[in-house]
């Protein structure tokens, strides 16, 4: 089932990178630094936009079950690449923001604990 794999792919990808973050301190320092540079966002905001596009096109389910959570990463997926392309000035306060040292483990560990949740239920529903 679709819905299976893509929760197996979304939750897998947050665990491991939010582990990664956590790991190296120095990769959301130079992510943030690479903010600076436009060419950069519009990259990020072409890539998020065409995931967040395939995502909405092949999973747009509104139901009760576990299943809308998928289709929420997908419209959020097409939310940050427009947000890329159209605002990044915004996109970089936002970022410099997230990437406070005193916060960001929390958001971290928040992530992966959702991450494992999609995961489990990409596996197991």
């Amino acid at each position: 089932m679709l819905s299976n794999y893509l929760a197996e792919v979304w939750g897998i990808s947050i665990v491991i990178i939010s582990l990664a973050l956590l790991a190296k301190e120095n990769y959301l320092k130079r992510i943030i630094a690479s903010m600076e540079n436009d060419a950069n966002l519009f990259l990020w905001g072409f890539v998020s936009l065409v995931i967040g596009i395939m995502m909405v096109l092949s999973h747009n389910i509104w139901t009760g079950s576990w299943q809308i959570v998928i289709t929420i990463l997908g419209w959020l997926a097409l939310l940050k690449g427009l947000a890329l392309l159209f605002i990044p000035e915004k996109i970089k306060i936002l970022a410099i923001k997230m990437g406070n040292p005193q916060w960001l483990p929390i958001y971290l560990f928040v992530l992966i604990f959702i991450g494992l949740v999609i995961t489990y239920f990409g596996f197991t529903a």
